[in-house]
């Protein structure tokens, strides 16, 4: 079995890939399909709806469902809208308000609640994890080459994917499996954090000793968790409740599993052609994937975290200084920057953003050059260019609106 994740929320790694991906595409690489009819007016709203059908409409083998919602910062635009079938079964459709898995676009918030510790003195960035943490979970998490390095792990390395740990999702075992793996081949299987960090210290084996490189794995998120509840002494879903979910009205978001509920179900999720939500509601996915949201509340996030109603503006700061992780991705603490070459950009329409993947094809960021806010998923975790695609394809509307503004309507 092929996996899936090794994307925006694993490794990683397969972003690489993209590149390629864009040069077939310009080698013409497209198959014959039915386009979704052109915008009938020069409004905004409809140029971008006319984005978001026309791109289910284009890939409609792999994305059974979108959504998108974009804001402006100065609140001149605020538009969602969706797509495709958002439940098979009953042949729901997607709309703005369909919640959504947003996968490691999680990792955001958990990132931003360890920094709101940090704060307030709860949490020192560079004390060793052991200090938060029981011994029976950690001892010999981290022995590389014959060396143990447990002590040396830091809430840093782990924030920064510099920890060396391996990654519990997409890190095959003896047994030539991954847990994703696992999970898709027996969906009734229930898997405890706990477990996943188990599994990470006695099945698999670091990268290097922390601090040497940098690699993507959702142990470090699933550790960050178990220390915001060994600081704060509650649950993680109630620290996400008391510092997001509740003072920022996120009425439509929540942690998968007993501790949140909603009337409506979130949107299938695909792996190619097969549907894998069922494996979304596993106790695995927590502080490293675990949120459903919708679009709108991942906006609403997004723009406090960069307010400073989330963090003081010079923590932001701190976590958004940058180091290299795997192309086209940037790492801080907590958050992506993406930059394309030039060329790619040239091709992409996308300038510079910073945010976070998951990989259900979820995305959260934010556009500096265009003061944008991006969020949206199209839930099919095999194509991980695809959200960049459709990003390029919402910001060259924005810009071809912008530059359509007279200064004297706000334009940038």
């Amino acid at each position: 079995m092929k996996q899936p994740d090794e994307t925006a929320k694993r490794n990683l790694k397969v972003l690489a890939a993209f590149l390629v991906s864009v040069l077939l595409v310009l080698a013409g690489g497209f198959a014959p399909r039915v386009k979704a009819e052109p915008p009938v007016s020069d409004g905004i709203e409809k140029e971008l709806q006319y984005v978001i059908s026309d791109f289910v409409a284009a890939n409609s083998r792999t994305v059974k469902n979108c959504v998108v919602s974009v804001k402006i910062g100065d609140g001149s635009l605020s538009w969602s809208s969706a797509a495709g079938i958002a439940n098979t079964q009953s042949q729901t459709p997607m709309t703005p308000e369909t919640p959504i898995f947003i996968a490691s676009v999680t990792k955001l918030y958990t990132a931003a609640a360890v920094m709101r510790l940090y704060e307030t003195g709860k949490i020192d960035l560079d004390d060793p994890i052991a200090k938060y943490l029981p011994v029976s979970l950690v001892k010999g998490i981290h022995v590389f080459e014959g060396k143990d390095y447990t002590g040396e792990l830091t809430v840093r390395h782990l924030l920064s994917h510099s920890s060396g740990l391996p990654d519990y999702y997409t890190d095959k075992a003896k047994d030539g499996q991954n847990l994703f793996e696992k999970l898709v081949e027996q969906p009734e299987r229930s898997w405890t954090v706990e477990e996943t960090i188990v599994l990470a210290r006695n099945a698999l084996k670091p990268h290097f000793a922390p601090g040497a490189g940098a690699s993507y794995a959702d142990t470090n998120y699933q550790l960050l968790g178990k220390i915001i509840e060994s600081v704060t002494g509650k649950p993680l879903p109630a620290v996400f409740r008391e510092f997001f979910f509740e003072p920022l009205g996120l009425q439509n978001t929540w942690m998968v599993g007993p501790a949140g509920s909603s009337a409506a179900l979130p949107a299938d999720v695909y792996w190619k052609d097969r549907n894998i939500t069922k494996t979304r509601f596993n106790g695995v996915y927590w502080a490293d994937g675990g949120i459903v949201s919708t679009a709108q509340d991942g906006v609403v996030f997004l723009k406090a975290l960069r307010e400073g109603r989330i963090v003081k503006p010079e923590t932001l700061a701190l976590m958004q200084k940058w180091r290299k992780l795997d192309f086209p991705l940037q790492y801080g603490l907590g958050i992506m920057y993406v930059e394309f070459p030039w060329y790619m950009q040239r091709m992409m329409k996308l300038p510079p953003v910073w945010g976070h993947s998951g990989s259900t094809g979820s995305f959260l960021y934010y556009c500096e050059k265009l003061d944008l806010y991006l969020s949206g998923t199209i839930n099919a975790t095999d194509e991980p260019s695809k959200p960049f695609r459709l990003m390029g394809k919402v910001a060259s509307a924005m810009e071809s609106y912008f530059r359509g503004k007279k200064p004297s309507d706000g334009g940038h």
